[in-house]
């Protein structure tokens, strides 16, 4: 399989087992759902896909050293979410916005990649829980090859981060004791500052929660009038948003509309019920042999 990745560029996987994963239906679904969830709507060069991201979690954490179990976990760590990515949160709410994670099991045991995964040696049970894997998942604000991804993703397609930048960030990675970590504090505060940036501006800002809730509005009144079940949701954002715009339904009409065509003045006054969830960094810097990290070092 070869790729023209829009972070790492031209790269190729060929591992058969894990071409042979990637193919199968269910990771494939990935294809139809936006990083950005309803905001692509409203700034269609917000292109990202899970299945790109998902592919890039692999290549970093390849790149890494991740033996091949993490690699195929980051493969499959966001092969639950639900159509429009966090959108469902914003009707379930949680603290840290993860509805998708309750239903892993759910996609993990679909019969094309349990049969998959035989193939490649493991079990479905062996990627329930992210958090056993270092490199892939750690909390805020450390580093790992999940938010790293969608960092560096969301920030080109956004115009937010250039190829340079970027380019910079990956040369400046190394692994320390299963810890992901910059070489360079001046990399490690030129990222940190990015990354703030990024979420100020895109993942958590006033226009960010106005979409999120909109969209939310439009979800729960379609889920209260029968138009929508809870498995449409396990389906992809084209799916969803045709039977959402089919419908002659007042209210999901205007939040639609509010979406698709966004305009900045109606966020005066707004107050959203769910505000986005806020991310930032404070990564690890390597130190001699160990590391520290940014906020500790003068």
């Amino acid at each position: 399989m070869h790729l023209n990745d829009r972070v790492y560029g031209k790269v190729t996987i060929d591992d058969p087992d894990v071409v042979a994963l990637i193919s199968c239906p269910t990771f494939q679904r990935l294809k139809g759902i936006k990083q950005a969830g309803p905001s692509a709507y409203a700034f269609p060069f917000k292109k990202v896909t899970r299945c790109e991201h998902s592919l890039g979690v692999y290549l970093l954490l390849r790149s890494l050293g991740a033996d091949r179990r993490e690699q195929v976990a980051g493969l499959l760590h966001d092969i639950s979410h639900t159509a429009f990515s966090h959108a469902v949160d914003f009707i379930v709410s949680s603290v840290e916005q993860d509805h998708h994670e309750g239903l892993k099991p759910e996609f993990l045991e679909r019969p094309d990649l349990v049969a998959a995964l035989k193939t490649l040696g493991f079990k479905p049970d062996q990627f329930y829980d992210d958090s056993i894997y270092p490199l892939l998942e750690r909390p805020l604000p450390w580093l790992c090859a999940d938010r790293l991804d969608y960092f560096f993703r969301d920030g080109l397609a956004c115009g937010a981060a250039t190829p340079e930048a970027v380019a910079r960030y990956l040369a400046h990675l190394t692994v320390i004791d299963q810890t992901i970590a910059f070489t360079s504090a001046d990399v490690a505060r030129e990222a940190t500052a990015a990354y703030a940036l990024m979420n100020r501006d895109w993942w958590a800002s006033p226009t960010e929660a106005y979409i999120y809730n909109e969209f939310a509005d439009a979800l729960r009144e379609s889920l209260r009038i029968g138009l929508l079940r809870k498995d449409d949701l396990l389906r992809d954002d084209a799916s969803v948003m045709a039977i959402l715009e089919a419908s002659d339904n007042p209210l999901i009409a205007e939040k639609l509309d509010h979406i698709i065509r966004f305009r900045p003045e109606r966020l005066e006054g707004y107050t959203p019920r769910i505000i986005p969830k806020n991310r930032w960094l404070d990564p690890p810097v390597q130190v001699d042999s160990t590391y520290r990290r940014l906020s500790e070092l003068s």
